[in-house]
């Protein structure tokens, strides 16, 4: 099964994540919610073509949608998946990516 990895990033926005859903609904919703991403995250290692392109931000970018967050994914040369962000809907993602 193909593999996948969060930059320094994603691992921050999915910790920004984890606190904003702890002290807004709770640990049992922290947990729910990280397991989702977590399923996401081992989706697309087995099915990386399933999220919708999105060259206009950098070739190669990818991005599919997890309740109201939108993980951007790359799929190296080496097939394992490289998650790049992990952003809320309603932000400006492409002032994000102005410095990737």
């Amino acid at each position: 099964m193909k593999s996948f990895e969060l930059t320094k990033e994603a691992k921050e926005d999915l910790r920004i994540i984890a606190r904003f859903t702890e002290k807004r609904w709770g640990r049992d919703q922290r947990f729910l919610y990280i397991k989702q991403f977590d399923d996401v995250f081992h989706l697309l290692a087995k099915t990386p073509s399933v999220g919708k392109k999105c060259d206009y931000i950098k070739n190669g970018y990818r991005k599919f949608p997890q309740s109201s967050h939108i993980i951007f994914y790359l799929e190296s040369a080496s097939g394992k998946i490289i998650v790049i962000r992990i952003l809320h809907k309603s932000m400006d993602t492409e002032s994000k990516f102005l410095y990737t």
